[in-house]
């Protein structure tokens, strides 16, 4: 009995956190990047996508509101920057939200941010502010939508991050967001050992060596926009041998995207491939299961499965085989 209290107590704590934040654009909030997607581009080079990115229809202006109570931490203003104008802001639940490619910021801030721009010009300035001494309340604008920085279009671009800023937390596993009926996984391609094929549920594909280096192009798809998964769990023979979970990401792996892509991967801002590499290849914190050194020499026909989960939690399970050639 105690054990399920303690496990009940556990779960309505969960709840209460994850019900401290609600989406910074106003009405039905809509996803249309995920959290760690593979971004090629940038001046900081190759990096994990640290937040989600929520549709502003593609203007700039567009009220961005602060997800909880909090008081301000910082003003990045900065036109080339990879996020652009930023504002951060910290919650009493310890944590940290971070909004970028803003056009402008809160009339509140007027006044200081002239009085920089005057004295420093419009380079890149960041302003650090003293613990709790401006605040901003939930729903309350923190600046507008825009597109500085390396955005393609005017959008929103959401993190959430530890008070240390050294983890990004995956913004959808903080607040509710309704699945589009548009919204479809769909599954690109199948590479094993290099080789590019298109997935058929229960086809055998061939490998080679003691096991298969197996990568998925798999997503949802939702109009013009692809969103990444959430984790990915695989199975050989029913034991779960490789597990990427991308539900929170140390900011010292920042650029440590080649843990989970493969380099043929392409973000571009207006096309988006990218391949998850289900199989070990430089060390990462997103990889919580890794039993590679404990397989051996596989036998020479193996049951493959992998489950997939999007953002929203909902799981699609790939089922093939794989044979030795």
């Amino acid at each position: 009995m105690k054990k399920y209290l303690l496990l009940l107590l556990i779960f309505l704590a969960v709840l209460t956190y994850a019900a401290d934040f609600v989406p910074p654009v106003a009405g039905t909030a809509v996803v249309t990047s995920s959290f760690g997607e593979f971004r090629g581009s940038g001046n900081r080079g190759p990096h994990f996508h640290m937040g989600i990115d929520l549709s502003t229809n593609m203007r700039s202006g567009v009220p961005i509101l602060a997800a909880a109570d909090g008081w301000l931490v910082r003003i990045e203003i900065d036109d080339d920057d990879i996020y652009g104008n930023v504002v951060v802001l910290e919650h009493e639940n310890g944590m940290r939200t971070l909004y970028a490619h803003l056009s402008k910021f809160s009339p509140k801030l007027d006044m200081i941010i002239n009085s920089v721009i005057s004295e420093f010009g419009k380079k890149r300035i960041v302003i650090n502010f003293p613990s709790k001494t401006f605040f901003f309340k939930a729903g309350e604008p923190i600046g507008y939508s825009g597109q500085t920085g390396e955005a393609a279009q005017p959008h929103c671009h959401f993190e959430i991050r530890s008070a240390d800023e050294s983890i990004c937390y995956d913004p959808a596993s903080f607040m509710s967001f309704a699945k589009p009926k548009d919204a479809v996984f769909s599954v690109k391609s199948l590479v094993i050992d290099s080789e590019r094929y298109t997935y058929t549920e229960g086809r055998v594909y061939q490998f080679k060596d003691a096991y298969p280096k197996i990568a998925i192009n798999a997503a949802t798809m939702l109009n013009k926009n692809v969103i990444g998964l959430k984790n990915l769990k695989m199975y050989f023979n029913e034991t779960l041998v490789y597990d990427i979970n991308l539900g929170e990401i140390p900011l010292d792996e920042f650029n440590n995207v080649w843990s989970v892509y493969t380099n043929d991967s392409v973000s571009d801002g207006y096309s988006y491939n990218a391949w998850y590499k289900l199989y070990p290849d430089r060390s990462t914190a997103v990889v919580k299961t890794n039993k590679f050194a404990e397989l051996g020499r596989l036998p020479s026909r193996v049951n493959v499965k992998i489950v997939c989960t999007d953002i929203w939690n909902e799981e699609f399970t790939l089922k093939f085989v794989i044979e030795r050639r």
